[in-house]
């Protein structure tokens, strides 16, 4: 029997696949690419009708290409999505996991540990909370004995995620910084890098710990989704403008923190935003400097507080206001990354292509290192990279500094 799995969406998708992934390995399924497979696995999401509609398409797609097709994630909860993927595509059904950790992170040098699942928040846009449910926290055990694993397969860094990931212990106690504590002492783990976490969840104690912790990457993504107050309380999410920007201040003077990155997401033409509100967006983006930004064009979402708000932007508006953010946040980046230039940078090598190694460094910088012989390998190394300078996309490069590799 031979599966292919299919991702949409977040990075806690990614984990409930590989999770799914290694079950299917025990009951004897053989992984392999589309065309060879005989059953296909559609994760789906549902976050935006862009997703859903990626979802649905390749759905269809399997199913007339002769597929057996399965679907799970966020849209096989809504009714109408099921209706939509055709009468010969099937839920796929509770498994009985054998495995509950997963133990490789296939195609990627970074395993994603999801922490918990669910989300509470219910901002007005979003429709996570009704498919996702309430938060639900893995135990701690269950989390550093995945990473244990993961580590003794060879992984140096983890990215913990979750739906919410900020709200992890919330229904239990768990505590993300006792979490962290009993992560470190995992033998191999080298990095840990929090995939997005809420403003809210960032309180004093936990930014002091995180810009201390020894293996935090220095990289923060928080979503920001609006610069206007207005539209953040229309989108209830529970904090102003000045109250994200005076968090990102303080962040950025704790401790070892001079050099920390922050990325974002924000949508353009949630209903009501006018030109002065998205112009607040643009500013904020130029005032925090933000290494990226995942923009996205609202969608109404059926069943969220915002589908029935009124004041919706046309498509047009949506369209032109994300092309100008796109063109200032790139900007803002290039500037941003050319700060890093002349510096050493510590760069988890992920592949090598005509004649460069590519790789991330702690700071979320993408990077390339010129390859020094045909016979090295540096897959899945951290190296030291002495960053030169910078190509027309926004791609670092260096040269690795002699005596400081593994």
């Amino acid at each position: 029997m031979k599966l292919f799995i299919k991702t949409y969406g977040c990075k806690a998708n990614q984990h409930d696949s590989q999770l799914l992934l290694e079950n299917f390995l025990e009951e004897g399924y053989n992984i392999s690419s589309f065309g060879d497979a005989d059953t296909v696995v559609v994760n789906t999401c549902c976050v935006t009708g862009k997703a859903e509609k990626e979802s649905r398409s390749f759905i269809r797609k399997s199913a007339a290409a002769g597929k057996r097709v399965w679907m799970t994630g966020c849209a096989v909860k809504r009714e109408e999505f099921c209706e939509r993927c055709g009468a010969s595509v099937s839920i796929l059904p509770d498994m009985q996991l054998k495995k509950k950790t997963i133990s490789s992170f296939y195609n990627h040098t970074r395993a994603f540990v999801k922490i918990e699942n669910g989300c509470e928040n219910f901002c007005a846009y979003c429709i996570v909370p009704y498919v996702r449910g309430n938060v639900k926290s893995r135990s701690e055990e269950e989390i550093a004995e995945e990473v244990e694993t993961l580590c003794d397969n060879g992984y140096k860094e983890i990215v913990l995620t979750g739906i919410d990931t900020g709200a992890y212990g919330k229904d239990t106690g768990a505590d993300i910084i006792k979490l962290l504590e009993r992560l470190k002492t995992i033998k191999g783990l080298e990095r840990v890098r929090i995939s997005s976490i809420e403003l809210f969840y960032l309180t004093d104690a936990l930014c002091d710990y995180l810009v201390s912790f020894p293996l935090f990457c220095p990289h923060f993504h928080i979503p920001l989704q609006s610069g206007s107050d207005k539209i953040l309380k229309l989108m209830r999410r529970r904090y102003t403008f000045s109250d994200y920007l005076s968090r990102i201040e303080k962040i950025k003077k704790k401790g070892r923190a001079e050099n920390i990155t922050f990325t974002t997401d924000i949508i353009v033409g949630f209903p009501y935003e006018e030109d002065a509100d998205f112009s607040l967006s643009a500013q904020a983006v130029k005032d925090i400097g933000f290494l990226k930004v995942h923009i996205f064009r609202y969608s109404k979402r059926e069943g969220t507080a915002a589908y029935c708000l009124g004041g919706d932007i046309p498509s047009s508006i949506k369209k032109e206001r994300e092309k100008i953010l796109k063109e200032e946040a790139l900007k803002v980046s290039m500037d941003i990354k050319k700060r890093f230039i002349g510096q050493e940078l510590d760069v988890l090598v992920e592949r090598e292509k005509e004649g460069w190694w590519t790789g991330y460094s702690s700071h979320y910088l993408p990077v390339k290192i010129s390859v020094r012989s045909a016979n090295e390998c540096l897959f899945n190394k951290i190296v030291p990279v002495k960053a030169e300078g910078m190509d027309k996309h926004g791609l670092l490069h260096g040269r690795i500094i002699e005596g400081k590799t593994e």
